[in-house]
């Protein structure tokens, strides 16, 4: 019970309590005067002189007593008049008034106790004497107390009613700058940044303010110091501490965790001979600098979503550009050459940049595109008038131009190619998170998964369509089976930008109020660091809605960790390169850093492509709360049957 109840409570306790003291007291009060009144009546009318009452015709003044009584008295206040000769030769006079049920119930007439009351008095004559009792009107007093009962109750509950109306509007009144500090404090509780409330005219109450607003600042500084401790040793682990690129290790993590996708893009390998030249004839300073100029014109020329930028060895620059094509390949090949040539002028020598490019195919693993990279490298090596060799792959899909994959897309739209595959989130506790929505166009005998085309059509600024007919479909799901579990959808890079997108959803959102907790949309991480504004402007769109959202490749990019108290997302998907090798305590620690930063804002980790009991166990200790993957996708359907059969 809260303190607000528990004070609302004992108050109107306290006020019942006085309300009825007051009310049982005005009743005894009642009850006493009315019978009081009663027995003055009474004896006001056996006080009279009845000595001079003329005689009647018979030996007695019975009647002319009896009359004289019945006309001092009104019939509510007697109920019998007996008037008694002292002579035993001559019969006694009653008078009784006419008997009627009373109105009151027979438990109060039980409560009250006994009304009767009786008075004797002996009256004298000239000749006679006569004895006068005179009981009173029972029925009439009960009557009148229950009356007055009655009117206190009425009294009673409209007081008790406005009491209490009054006294709940004071105390929300007084406990208003409390329950602002109780927001406040569960606000901050769920790591949510907000403003601290007005100070409060309580002194006391002003010493929790401080309180919470200095826990809140040290809150504040953990978490960044923690982000910062994160970013260092993701630094530290997988950056180049020259060019500040990836380094050898994180380039092939991201590129085997690219490989298992089966995804459509390019590689590049650019070999900078000059840089020994620099470091034997200049000095090391010379040399780091025309490393960090190299890093410089990589970053700035390439601009391809998702690319991996790494320095794989003293004089070698690798880039993984996933979904591009083999002509966009050559384009960007050719564009970065023209721009690092100029930075041989300063040398004395004829070594320069080579570069070598390939094609992925299917199954290829890194080691054959690295050597596939190596001996396109030495072929380009062999034109010095353009130092650009390709070693193209055999997989003839791959090479497909955007086109093809636009009007594929769409032709599967009209036609409803496109299929969905769902594949469950499971959290430490066996609770289903959400199942991520995975998409395939199904063509003759040919299937399409959603990595091969979506790159294209971010390029075309065609992936809102693709989205908008996955979201439609997924609504019609969520409509036709009220038990199928929340479902997660991945937007692509061109929805997240498009504000067209933005007011699709906002129109279409509010007709579907209860399915909008059953939704999770998923953003990459590149998103949230290189478009901010578009992303922040999505984001509070769905938060307005109740939509919750995630980031997906969680920690492929090496910024600072902050931007996750900025956007609070329900759930980070930790990229697959740093789950691929858990034995290796250097990517182990990384892990760990990283999922402890998005757990310190109550943010669910989860770990995708889960595909052994061992590397389930070993996530598990890795401050990992969710996991995805075939194994996780085998026990959630077997457990489903499993229920189906019972």
């Amino acid at each position: 019970m809260t303190l607000f109840k528990n004070l609302f409570r004992i108050t109107i306790i306290t006020g019942l309590t006085l309300i009825v003291l007051m009310s049982v007291t005005r009743f005894i009060a009642l009850q006493s005067g009315t019978k009081h009144a009663q027995q003055q009546h009474i004896k006001h009318a056996l006080s009279q002189d009845f000595s001079q009452l003329p005689r009647q015709q018979y030996d007695s003044s019975l009647v002319a007593l009896s009359t004289a009584l019945t006309m001092l008295l009104h019939p509510n206040d007697y109920q019998t008049i007996v008037i008694s000769p002292t002579q035993t030769q001559q019969q006694s006079l009653t008078i009784s008034t006419p008997q009627t049920t009373s109105v009151a119930p027979a438990w109060f007439i039980a409560t009250v106790g006994n009304n009767r009351y009786s008075q004797t008095h002996t009256i004298n004559f000239v000749n006679d004497t006569v004895i006068v009792t005179i009981a009173n009107n029972e029925k009439w007093l009960s009557d009148q107390l229950w009356g007055y009962t009655k009117q206190l109750l009425i009294e009673a509950s409209v007081i008790f009613g406005s009491f209490s109306v009054v006294i709940f509007l004071i105390l929300r009144l007084a406990f208003a700058p409390f329950q602002r500090l109780i927001t406040y404090s569960k606000q901050l509780e769920q790591n949510y940044q907000t403003n601290l409330p007005p100070r409060a005219r309580y002194h006391d109450l002003n010493q929790l303010y401080k309180s919470y607003s200095s826990l809140a600042h040290q809150l504040e500084n953990h978490f960044r110091v923690q982000a910062k401790e994160a970013a260092h040793l993701r630094e530290k682990a997988y950056r180049d501490p020259i060019s500040q690129l990836g380094n050898r290790e994180y380039f092939l993590n991201q590129l085997d965790a690219w490989l298992t996708k089966a995804e459509q893009g390019g590689l590049i390998l650019i070999q900078a001979k000059i840089i020994n030249h620099s470091y034997r004839h200049k000095n090391y300073q010379q040399g780091d600098h025309l490393i960090r100029e190299i890093a410089l014109v990589l970053n700035q020329t390439i601009t391809h979503s998702n690319c991996t930028l790494g320095r794989i060895s003293k004089t070698e620059f690798a880039i993984l550009l996933p979904q591009i094509q083999q002509d966009k390949l050559q384009a960007l090949a050719e564009r970065l050459l023209d721009m690092l040539t100029p930075l041989t002028k300063a040398f004395d020598t004829p070594l320069g940049f080579t570069i070598g490019l390939t094609i992925t195919e299917n199954n290829a693993s890194a080691s054959q595109l690295l050597a596939q990279l190596d001996n396109a490298v030495i072929a380009a090596a062999l034109s010095p008038a353009k130092p650009i060799a390709q070693s193209e792959g055999k997989n003839s899909i791959n090479n497909k131009g955007k086109q093809y994959w636009k009007e594929l897309v769409l032709s599967a739209i009209r036609n409803q190619q496109i299929h969905f595959h769902y594949q469950p989130v499971l959290m430490q506790n066996n609770a289903v998170y959400h199942q991520e929505v995975f998409s395939t166009i199904q063509r003759n005998d040919d299937n399409f998964s959603a990595n091969q085309f979506v790159g294209a059509l971010d390029e075309l600024g065609q992936g809102t369509l693709f989205d908008k007919h996955v979201i439609t479909a997924c609504i019609k799901q969520l409509q036709a089976d009220r038990q199928f579990p929340a479902l997660a959808i991945n937007l692509t890079r061109s929805s997240v930008q498009d504000p067209a997108f933005h007011r699709w959803l906002h129109e279409l959102l509010p007709y579907h109020p209860l399915l909008c907790k059953r939704l999770f949309f998923e953003i990459q991480e590149g998103c949230f660091i290189e478009e901010t504004d578009m992303t922040q402007l999505l984001c509070q769109l769905l938060n307005r809605f109740d939509v919750r959202f995630g980031i997906d490749n969680f920690g492929r990019h090496f910024k600072s960790l902050e931007y996750l108290n900025d956007f609070k997302p329900a759930y980070v998907k930790i990229d697959f390169a740093f789950t691929l090798q858990l034995n290796n305590p250097t990517q182990a620690a990384v892990l760990t850093s990283i999922s402890r930063t998005a757990h310190s804002l109550g943010i669910e980790t989860i770990a995708t492509r889960v595909e052994t009991e061992t590397q389930l166990e070993r996530l598990s200790e890795l401050f990992v709360s969710g996991f995805q993957g075939f194994i996780i996708e085998r026990q959630v359907t077997r457990t489903h049957s499993l229920a189906k059969s019972i």
